[in-house]
């Protein structure tokens, strides 16, 4: 199987972490600011609460209501860190890149030591293509957050996305080093190994995988190609047979069908 037929089958199997998990800050602005956030008719704390309420709504799905819940506290305090931050996450998750930028560059200018913010931007910035901006900010993040799985997956997509397969690969591999069970970062590795040819490695990601994960339909496709690439023909017809087991998608079962039926012609032939 040739390289370009590998990734136009298993294209599915890459899975770069696209959501920001809403989560409250665990670093505060700096000091003096945080004394200039609120603004006269909204306590600190009355702030504090809207925000909390904010990250709640947004965690629930409710983005628009979060949404409205940030813009009460920055409506009062413009330089409120904690609400710009989030709104501009809540604002990139529904899409709206043109109005979450400036928050995400605002909160950045009050906070520069905000690791999320940093690659929340490098979300947008890839969205356009920016690369080299969005890889600046992911180096910023990972620099301030270096075991944040998050950032360093975000980092080697795009990394992959430029073709620098063996950067984002040590990026991977630093993930695994941390969670050695994290299924996201062993199937993308996984996926660049087996095109950089080095199957028995991505063999061995995807078996812990599916360990991990017996019914994990995309490792088992995935290490069916990955065996048939090796040369391994009758490897390959087992596992895509495991996969032809759980597959409910009509056009992946047929083309599955369609592998499995080539496989047993070739073996048929040895």
């Amino acid at each position: 199987m040739t390289r370009t037929r590998l990734m136009t089958i298993g294209k599915h199997f890459l899975v770069a972490l696209t959501t920001l998990v809403l989560l409250s800050m665990v670093c505060g602005a700096p000091a003096m600011a945080a004394k200039r956030s609120t603004a006269p008719g909204m306590s600190k704390e009355e702030a504090a609460e809207l925000v909390r309420q904010g990250i709640g709504k947004a965690n629930s799905g409710d983005l628009n209501a979060a949404v409205e819940l940030f813009d009460t506290v920055i409506g009062a305090s413009p330089r409120n860190v904690e609400a710009l931050y989030n709104r501009g996450k809540v604002l990139l998750l529904q899409g709206n890149l043109k109005r979450a930028l400036p928050d995400l560059d605002k909160a950045i200018k009050l906070d520069p030591q905000l690791a999320g913010a940093y690659a929340a931007r490098a979300k947008i910035f890839k969205s356009g293509g920016d690369f080299p901006r969005a890889l600046r900010d992911l180096d910023k993040a990972v620099a301030l957050a270096p075991q944040d799985q998050a950032f360093l997956l975000e980092r080697s997509s795009v990394y992959f996305e430029t073709g620098d397969l063996e950067r984002a690969i040590s990026d991977l591999d630093r993930v695994v080093r941390i969670d050695p069970k994290m299924v996201t970062a062993l199937g993308n590795r996984a996926y660049i190994l087996a095109q950089l040819g080095k199957y028995d490695d991505a063999i061995s990601d995807l078996r812990t995988v599916i360990a991990l994960n017996p019914d994990n339909l995309m490792a088992l496709t995935h290490l069916g190609f990955v065996y048939r690439q090796k040369g391994e023909p009758a490897e390959a017809l087992k596992w895509y047979r495991s996969a032809l087991d759980l597959e409910k998608d009509e056009a992946r079962r047929t083309q599955l069908l369609d592998e499995i039926a080539e496989l047993q012609q070739k073996l048929e032939r040895q």
